[in-house]
């Protein structure tokens, strides 16, 4: 219960934020050009609360915090009317001055994303470096020519620091026709320089997937030995006797030279009875016993478990933290937003031709999940979740649905080529569409989340 109403909360507040800057825009704009506001408003219907300002604008807050909205006067004046409006209506203005005006908001969500991974980089910004830890057998990633330690340099030209680098690349490349090339460096990026030519065409990226283990790749985290390091009270694997600094040498006749090897076997193991051969010392034995069922935590679902964590040697230089100055983190900043645009661009392209399942298309219950998990983890971070909603909120209002923002700039620009507004039959007739396929999505995304949940 506590986790429900702390993800409410943090969703609207995450949703408060973000709807008051993007009608920040819209009202800034319209006042910039001239346009009388006569209510801006903090969430829809009924109001709450209400203060009329010196400029005579009511300035509210509304009972349902799921949107919020700019009224501006003579917006919704018809053709016919525009000769007896004054000069400060919006239907007054010029189609170039009603355009900055209707893409305020969207823009105004990009730049706090801007503003707000300032923030995070000024703060500090732990990179992975991109390094496999490991290379899944039959994988395209081993067909490929991964090695295990291997330190991806680049991707298709582009430079990767980190392993979300690499994701931004592999997502990019999901279901793209041909190959691209992988530089890689052998020794964690102390050996020689190999390219490595990779397609990703056909691959389906489902929900909760990484496009990195899908297609073989795991990140280093240290040398992960096939030895026992800790064995839970209880659990299945103390049962089998299996203890600390046991050597697991195969598990169903699998050899396991690592513990990627024994992790998979279990996790394969569709919760049958595990045959184990282990080494003790300078014996050999053979034990068995049958996992568990534990749930995943948030989900319906469920993992096999025999309750036994693996042995690992650390490798320095897997990790590396940047603090960066004011300049150096806005210009990255910049840099940040554009990535994360182009990568929702280019994944609704995915979800289209289907190279991206639409199971990931997420709804309210997801948001609020991230907005609560990365509030658990710090300020900061829940900057950065805010910093990623708030492009993804911009970019989905340039959309061209005539109930978004990017609907009413092709209105204005059907106004600005043919000398006059469409229709107002036809402009209520798509509108209406719009909305239905907004309310569609939206019920799709609820679906998937519970679904997912």
């Amino acid at each position: 219960m506590v986790n429900v109403f702390g993800g409410i909360f943090y969703f609207l507040l995450a949703l408060g934020i973000l709807v008051s800057i993007h009608e920040l825009g819209h009202f800034i704009a319209a006042r910039a050009c001239g346009v009388r506001v006569l209510r801006f408003s903090i969430g829809f219907g009924p109001i709450l609360v209400k203060r009329t300002g010196k400029d005579g604008c009511e300035y509210a807050i509304s009972a349902i915090p799921l949107g919020g909205y700019v009224k501006m006067e003579g917006e919704d004046a018809s053709s016919d009317d525009k000769a007896l409006l004054s000069k400060t209506a919006f239907k007054a203005q010029s189609v170039a001055k009603r355009a900055v005006i209707v893409a305020a908001g969207p823009f105004f969500n990009i730049v706090l994303s801007v503003i707000l991974f300032t923030i995070v980089n000024m703060s500090g910004i732990s990179y992975s470096l991109p390094i496999v830890g490991d290379v899944v057998p039959g994988s395209k990633a081993e067909l490929s020519g991964f090695k295990t330690f291997d330190k991806i340099v680049s991707v298709n030209g582009n430079n990767t620091e980190s392993w979300s680098d690499v994701m931004i690349s592999f997502v990019e490349k999901i279901g793209s026709s041909g190959k691209f090339d992988v530089i890689v460096r052998s020794d964690l990026g102390k050996g020689e320089k190999r390219t490595i030519s990779m397609s990703l065409e056909d691959s389906v990226l489902m929900r909760n997937e990484s496009p990195l283990e899908k297609n073989g790749l795991r990140p280093c985290f240290g040398k992960a030995l096939n030895v026992v390091d800790k064995v839970i009270e209880g659990s299945p694997a103390q049962r089998a006797s299996i203890k600390s600094g046991d050597t697991i040498l195969s598990v169903n006749g699998i050899s396991t030279d690592t513990w990627y090897r024994v992790s998979d076997a279990i996790a394969n193991s569709s919760f049958d009875e595990l045959t184990l051969v282990v080494q003790r010392d300078s014996k050999i034995y053979q034990t068995s016993l049958i996992p568990e069922k534990k749930q995943i935590r948030g989900t319906d679902k469920y993992r096999p478990f025999v309750g036994i964590s693996a042995k690992v040697e650390k490798i320095e230089g897997l990790t590396k933290k940047v603090y960066y100055g004011l300049v150096d983190g806005f210009v990255k900043a910049i840099g940040d937003s554009v990535s994360m645009a182009r990568v929702i661009i280019v994944s609704a392209g995915k979800l289209i031709t289907g190279s991206i399942s639409a199971d990931n298309v997420s709804g309210p219950i997801a948001i609020a999940k991230g907005a609560q998990e990365s509030a658990s983890f710090g300020l900061i971070m829940f900057l950065s979740f805010l910093g990623a909603i708030s492009v993804n909120l911009g970019i989905l209002n340039l959309l061209p649905v005539p109930v978004l923002d990017g609907g009413h700039l092709v209105f204005l620009a059907y106004e600005a080529i043919f000398k006059k507004e469409p229709g107002p039959r036809i402009q209520m007739m798509l509108t209406s569409i719009g909305a239905l396929l907004l309310l569609l999505l939206t019920v799709f995304a609820l679906f998937n989340d519970i679904k997912g949940f």
